[in-house]
C-alpha cells in the first residue's frame, strides 16, 4: 500500500532487513523471515517507488509462504498502485481469506479503482471493529490514495478522542488534512510528529509539501533537506527539490534533483525527458526541444495506456518544428493534440500562434477563439497575450492583456504586462495608469533601457526583452 507512513523505529527495521536481503541475494544465500515481514518489506521498497524490486521480495516470499495472506494482499496492492488492475483482480478473487478486514478493505481499493464508491463502502461496513486502530488507518489511507480524504476522515473522527495522541492518528490525520488541502492545518500536526521523531524523512517530507502548496520553496527545499538527511534515498523528496527549484527559476538545479529521483526508480525516464524539452522550448532552443520532446512521446506512445500528458507534448513538438521550419508536420503535431484531448485549450493556443507566425492571422485568430470556448478564462487570454507578446504581435497582446485585467483586475503580473506594451506603444496614458497600480513600478533608469530598444526598432529584440522582465516579475 503506498502512502501510508511508517511509525517510529519500524522505517529503520525494514532499511536493515532490505540490506539484508540484498546481501542474501548478491551472495546466493537463503533468506528466511515470516510471511508479514516480506509483506511489510514489499510494501516499504513500493513506498520508495521501487517496484521491481518490490514485486520481487513479494513473489520471494510467495514461494516460501504461498498460503500467506498477508502476501497476496501486498501482491495485489503492488499490482493495483502499478496500474496492473486485471492482474490484481484476479489475485482478490482468489484470496483465500475474504472475511479479514485486511481482505475487504484491498476489496474496496479495487471497487474505488472501477469508481463504484457506494459498493466499497458496503463493504467497509461489514468490518467488525471499527474503532480498532489498524483498521481505521487501513481503511484511512485506502481512502486517501483513491482521492477520498473526507471519507477518510468520516473513519477517523469517531475515535479521535481514543487515538488522539498516537503517532500512528496523527499521521494519517495530517495526511488527510493535505489531501484536502488543508496546509495550514496539517503543517503543526507534521511539526508535532517530527518533535516525536525527528528522524522521519515521511513527516519532514509531509511538512515541505505543505510549504510547497503555501509557495514557501525555500522552506520546503529545507524539509526535504531534512528528510534526505533521514533517508538518502527518499525519492519524493528528490522531486519535491526538483519541483522548488523549478518554481525558483533554477532549471539546471530542478533537473539535476529530477534526475537522482529517476535513479531511484522514483521518475521514469519520459518525465525527464518531457521537463529537459518543456525547458528548451522556454528558452527558445527548439532543436533540442524537440529532440528530447520526441523521445517521451515515443516513450508514451509505447504505453499500454497514453499519459494525460501526451497532447501537451504533441503540441510542444509542433511548436518546435514550426520554429525548425517543418510546417506541414508542425500542423500534424497539432492536429494529433486535438484528436486526444479536444477539448485542451493548449494545442489551440500553440497552433494559433504558429499561424501568426506564418502570416495566416486570421486562421490564428480562430485557433485562439477555440481555445477561448473551452477555456474562457483570464489565464486563456493571459496565454494568448503572452504568445502574441514573443512573436512580436503587440497589439494583440493588448486586446489579450486588457481583457485579462477586466476579467480578474487583480491578475498576477497583469498592470505590469500592460505598463510594458503601452510604453512600447507610445500611450503615455495608459503607460502611467498601469504603472502606478504595479506593486514595483518602473524607475527612470528601466525605462532608459526600454528606451533604447524601442529606438533600436528591433521588435522582435523587444519582445524578447519584455518577455525576460515579465518571467522575472513572475
Amino acid at each position: 500500500m503506498s502512502n501510508k507512513n511508517l511509525l517510529s523505529g519500524r522505517d529503520k527495521e525494514l532499511h536493515e532487513l532490505a540490506e539484508q536481503y540484498e546481501v542474501a541475494m548478491s551472495e546466493n544465500k537463503p533468506f528466511y523471515q515470516d510471511a508479514d515481514d516480506l509483506a511489510d518489506l514489499a510494501d516499504w521498497y513500493g513506498t520508495k517507488k521501487n517496484y521491481d524490486k518490490a514485486f520481487e521480495i513479494a513473489e520471494y516470499g510467495l514461494k516460501l509462504h504461498p498460503d500467506s495472506t498477508a502476501l497476496i494482499i501486498e501482491y495485489a496492492y503492488l499490482h493495483l498502485d502499478s496500474g496492473k488492475r486485471a492482474k490484481a483482480r484476479e489475485i482478490i478473487e482468489n484470496l483465500p481469506d475474504t472475511y479479514s478486514p485486511e481482505a475487504k478493505v484491498v476489496r474496496a481499493h479495487l471497487l474505488l479503482s472501477e469508481g463504484k464508491l457506494d459498493d466499497a463502502e458496503q463493504l467497509l461496513d461489514t468490518i467488525e471493529d471499527k474503532e480498532d486502530l489498524a483498521n481505521v488507518i487501513d481503511v484511512s489511507y485506502m481512502f486517501l490514495d483513491m482521492g477520498y480524504p473526507d471519507k477518510a476522515l468520516e473513519w477517523l473522527e469517531p475515535v479521535k478522542k481514543e487515538y488522539a495522541e498516537e503517532e500512528a492518528y496523527i499521521a494519517v490525520v495530517a495526511d488527510c488534512y493535505y489531501g484536502k488541502g488543508m496546509t495550514e492545518e496539517a503543517a503543526p500536526l507534521y511539526n508535532q510528529l517530527i518533535d516525536q521523531n525527528p528522524y522521519s524523512a515521511p513527516y519532514w517530507f509531509g511538512l515541505a509539501r505543505c510549504y510547497f502548496e503555501e509557495q514557501k520553496f525555500d522552506q520546503a527545499i529545507d524539509a526535504c533537506d531534512y528528510a534526505l538527511v533521514s533517508d538518502d534515498e527518499f525519492t519524493d523528496a528528490y522531486v519535491m527539490k526538483g519541483h522548488c527549484f523549478y518554481q525558483l527559476g533554477n532549471e539546471d538545479a530542478a533537473l539535476e534533483h529530477y534526475q537522482k529521483a529517476q535513479q531511484l526508480h522514483g521518475l521514469n525516464t519520459e518525465f525527464i525527458y518531457s521537463f529537459i524539452g518543456l525547458c528548451k522550448v522556454s528558452k527558445g532552443e527548439w532543436k533540442e526541444g524537440y529532440e528530447n520532446l520526441e523521445k517521451a512521446i515515443q516513450e508514451n506512445e509505447a504505453e499500454e495506456t497514453p499519459s494525460p500528458a501526451l497532447p501537451n507534448l504533441y503540441a510542444n513538438a509542433g511548436l518546435c518544428l514550426s520554429k525548425m521550419g517543418k510546417k506541414r508536420k508542425a500542423h500534424q503535431y497539432c492536429k494529433k493534440a486535438q484528436k486526444l484531448e479536444p477539448k485542451d485549450p493548449e494545442s489551440y493556443l500553440i497552433e494559433g500562434r504558429i499561424y501568426v507566425e506564418e502570416g495566416n492571422y486570421d486562421k490564428g485568430i480562430r485557433q485562439w477563439a477555440k481555445a477561448l470556448k473551452y477555456a474562457p478564462y483570464a489565464d486563456t487570454w493571459n496565454e494568448i497575450g503572452m504568445h502574441s507578446m514573443e512573436i512580436g504581435y503587440l497589439d494583440y497582446a493588448k486586446v489579450a492583456f486588457e481583457r485579462v485585467c477586466e476579467l480578474e483586475p487583480e491578475f498576477d503580473g497583469i498592470n505590469e504586462k500592460l505598463t510594458l506594451l503601452y510604453m512600447t506603444l507610445h500611450d503615455k496614458e495608459n503607460f502611467i495608469k498601469y504603472n502606478q497600480k504595479c506593486v514595483h513600478p518602473f524607475d527612470l533608469k528601466e525605462l532608459k533601457r526600454m528606451q533604447a530598444l524601442m529606438e533600436s526598432e528591433d521588435r522582435e529584440e523587444l519582445a524578447t526583452y519584455m518577455q525576460d522582465i515579465i518571467k522575472a516579475l513572475q
